[in-house]
Parts: C-alpha cells; structure tokens; sequence
C-alpha cells in the first residue's frame, strides 16, 4: 500500500544569540512548539493567530476548550512543556479543563501546570517536529549501546529492511526522558550498520541541539524494551495522543521467571506492562512467546481493558555463507552460544562437561557471548575448570562472523535454556549446518521440529550429560543430525521484516 509522505510541522524559531538569557531561551522554544503545533491543530483557519505566544495560546486553547478532543489536549500538554505528558499528568489538566468556567482561567490552568511539570521533571527548553502519518521506530539501546545479543540484531535487522521501504523515522528518547528524538549520524550508524567501522563522517553530528518527535495521527513501533522511566509518558501516548502504539513481542522471562533475573528487571518489565495494556499490537517472535502474551492480554479483561491483537510473526534466522567454508575440528570441539544470563543454564552445561571429562572423553568447550548479571559463580567455575587443565575457551562477545565460523566448526552445539523467547543460536547453529543439543520444550522445541537438534529436559543434569556423551561418542547419531541441519531452511530477514510490518503497521497504514 502506498502511504503519503510524513508531514512534518517544525514553525519557525526566533533568532538567538550565545548572550540570550536562559529565560529568552525558554520562551523562544514554547512559542516554536506553539506553532508547530498550530500547523496541525488550528491548519483550517483561514488567518493564523500572531506568531508570539500571547497571541497563538489563547487560540489553540480556544481549540481545545471546543474540540473536547483527547488527543488536541496531549498534543497541547507535549507542547506547553516540551515533554510527552505522564497518565497523572494528563488526568489532572483534563479534569481541570472541565471545570475551567472561561478560557482565561483555562490558561492559567494550564501554564501553571506546565511550570510545575517542568520544574517537577527538570524538563530541558526543546523545540519539536509534529511527525504526521509516519511511523516512528523506537531503537533507543540498539542506537546508544553496540550490545549485539538477540534483541539488538532484531531490532537492527528490520530497521535496516524498513528505513529503505517505508515512510519511517527512526526514535531514541531524549536526555531526560521528556520524549522521542531523532538519531545522530553515529546513532545511525549504530542501527543500520552495526559491525562496520565508523568513520565519523558527518562531524559534530552527535552534538547538535535535539529536538522532541512528536507523533501525530501516527504509529509508534517499540522494537525493544522501553527505558523503564519512559513508560509513564508511553502509557498516556497509548492512551491519549490518537497515535497507535505497536511493539515486537520478545519474551516475559523478567516476570515469569523473575527468580532468574536481577529484581530490577521485573520492575522495569512491568512498567513496560502498563504501555502494552494500551497498545493495540504485539508481534511476538514465536509461538511461545504468543502464548505468553496473549495470557496477559485476555487477562486485562478483569481491568474493562480489550488488551492488544498478539500474533505470532515467527522470527527469522539468516547465516551468510562464508567464502572459505572452514572444517569440522579435528579435535571434538563443543560449542555453548549465548549470554552467561542464568536462565541460559550455562552452569549445567559446565557441570556436563565436567562429568564427561572425568569419564574420559577428550573434547574443547568453547563458549561465545556477553557476560550476565550476576557472573559469580560462572566465574568460580570457569577457573577452576581451566586450572584443572580442562581445555575450555570463554571467547566473550565475538562478531557474527567469528561466531558462525565457530559453529561451522563445532561437532554441535548446546543450549539448554530454561526459558526463552525464541532461541536465536539454536537456529543460528542449524543454519550453519550444525546439530544442537536444546530444551525440548517452548520455542527451541518449536525451531527443532525441524530436525537437527536433540531435545531435553535442560533441568535434568543427567538428560543434557547423556545428549551431549550420546554426540560425542556416536558417529552415526551425530552424522544423522548434521545432515538434517544441512537440510535447514532459515526465514530471512527480509521475509521475517516484510511479514512484521504487515501484522504492525499495514493494518493502520491510511486510517488516522
């Protein structure tokens, strides 16, 4: 389908000076977002009101006052403070407003509010762009950090398919929280190529005065869990702006197995909770993680609340082809992926090895990925492992490549997870054309039903001890399942971009 190009409101600043006063500074930005704002609310007007503000505020308020509309009062509360208004905020100057026996005092309600919220909030004096009919995608720690683990490589994966495609503006949240900004040439980079070098082409791109995003009769698609002190403002976006609130589904590990997680992942988690009450889709990446989601949204029936659509958008899985396939290892190597977070059950792995090392079996344990939130005892175990002269190799974070040039040489990898969303190395690994071993249930056991792994029960230390012997001693098993891996057909990415897009946003493209 295609869609009109985004209509972007960005008014007119006033000249400024370095010697301008803070103050002059302030009221230069309000009336700027005034006018944006103007550019949408008051577009019909034959005459528009005077640019300075005495002027233009009595007029959008005028609007206001008539329009008894949700969304104008957002749009105005975002603009009169220069911050996407929080639920209690919002709640607050609407029922004012209603009791408000004139416009006068309507204004007054409403510069007093906007004082004591920027004040409250410690709120910077930004201008902003009124985005229209656009889709804003929010890839705030994919853009600020080069963490790469499975999140991330969604998130920049489907950025980099849409940005080319579709009328998109890339998000990240201001300092401050106050709302969305674009990205910087360096944050940009980040996203859309990650893993190539940066050159810094655009100088001074990363210092620029930001300015806020405002989404308008817009769709904003959250790829990744939200900064926990952002969900306030999202639930009133959610609730109040008009604009539809979509987001990639991942997993609920910090709240269904929170007892595997540092406790503040459960706080931001549920936060992130009150924004999906009030959005109106999740894509979740595989049946598992459908089944969790659509549990909590039939369950916000008990609050009056329809909940959000979930469908399953199955993720995607795509290993390049290397120039030199590289050989099996002569040796047998064993090869763990994925960060040393405790659900990822990297202890039990370590305990197999060893038991299987004291039975004799000679074979390297290599493990890739980032380090979790509580290493302790990964780390105590790791040592003593190597001072014992076991051959084992902690290679950290590798680059995609490495790490698929590692699968391609292990005899076969091992992941048994205690609970994941989908499982990108047991995928990543039969793309390879190497067989897994994983957990036999959720969404790994969804990937193996293609073949290639063998499934267990990854609480059983004996079950995973006797998968992994079973690889290590019986040529005609392994044999068996490296040519089911080979057999492996991964989703694309492209495909996996291209079906996303239509379950999140081709149902809003054209409507406001």
């Amino acid at each position: 389908m295609t869609r009109d190009q985004p209509r972007i409101h960005k008014g007119k600043a006033g000249a400024r000076s370095g010697t301008e006063q803070a103050v002059r500074a302030t009221l230069d930005a309000l009336a700027q977002r005034l006018r944006a704002i103007a550019g949408v609310l008051l577009a019909e007007q034959q005459e528009h009101p005077a640019p300075d503000v005495s002027h233009l505020l009595p007029a959008l308020v005028d609007r206001v006052l008539t329009a008894r509309s949700r969304q104008e009062t957002w749009l105005l509360l975002t603009a009169l403070t220069g911050a996407y208004p929080t639920v209690d905020e919002y709640e607050t100057v609407r029922r004012g407003l209603e009791l408000c026996e004139d416009r006068t005092s309507a204004e007054m309600l409403l510069l007093e509010h906007a004082q004591s919220v920027i004040r409250a909030r410690g709120i910077e004096p930004l201008e902003l762009d009124v985005v229209t009919d656009a889709t804003l995608i929010d890839v705030d720690f994919s853009a600020r950090n080069d963490k790469q683990t499975g999140i991330q490589r969604v998130a920049r994966r489907v950025s980099s398919h849409w940005v080319p495609r579709h009328d998109v503006v890339l998000v990240v949240w201001s300092d401050g929280l106050a709302g969305h900004r674009r990205l910087t040439a360096r944050e940009t980079h980040r996203v859309l190529h990650h893993g190539e070098p940066w050159a810094g082409q655009t100088r001074g791109a990363d210092t620029e005065t930001p300015r806020l995003v405002v989404p308008w009769r817009s769709t904003l698609l959250l790829t990744e869990v939200p900064p926990a002190g952002a969900s306030p403002a999202l639930s009133a976006l959610g609730q109040f702006s008009g604009s539809t609130v979509v987001a990639i589904g991942y997993d609920a590990i910090p709240v269904t197995s929170a007892d595997m997680r540092p406790l503040g992942d459960a706080g931001t988690f549920v936060k992130y909770l009150t924004v999906l009450k009030h959005a109106s889709r999740i894509g979740a990446i595989s049946a598992s993680s459908a089944a969790e989601f659509r549990g909590f949204s039939e369950a916000l029936a008990a609050q009056g609340l329809r909940g959000p659509d979930v469908v399953e958008v199955m993720l995607a899985t795509e290993v390049p082809a290397p120039v030199d396939p590289p050989a099996r290892s002569e040796r047998p190597m064993v090869l763990c992926l994925g960060s040393h977070e405790l659900h990822k059950n990297h202890l039990a792995v370590l305990h197999a090895a060893e038991t299987l090392w004291h039975e004799g079996l000679d074979f390297e344990l290599h493990f890739v990925g980032g380090p979790g939130w509580d290493m302790t005892e990964f780390r105590q175990r790791t040592a003593a492992v190597v001072a014992a002269g076991h051959p084992l190799v902690d290679h950290g974070i590798l680059p995609d490549q490495s790490m698929w040039n590692l699968c391609r040489r292990a005899w076969f990898t091992v992941f048994p997870s205690l609970h994941e969303g989908f499982g990108l190395p047991v995928s990543e690994s039969l793309a390879s054309g190497t067989p897994v071993v994983t957990s036999g249930y959720g969404s790994t056991q969804e990937i193996a039903a293609a073949g290639g792994c063998l499934l267990v029960d990854p609480r059983d230390d004996d079950d995973l001890t006797a998968a992994m012997r079973r690889l290590l001693t019986d040529q005609a098993e392994r044999a068996r399942l490296t040519d089911e891996a080979a057999r492996y057909e991964p989703k694309p990415w492209a495909t996996y971009a291209d079906e996303l897009w239509d379950a999140l946003v081709g149902a809003h493209e054209g409507t406001s």
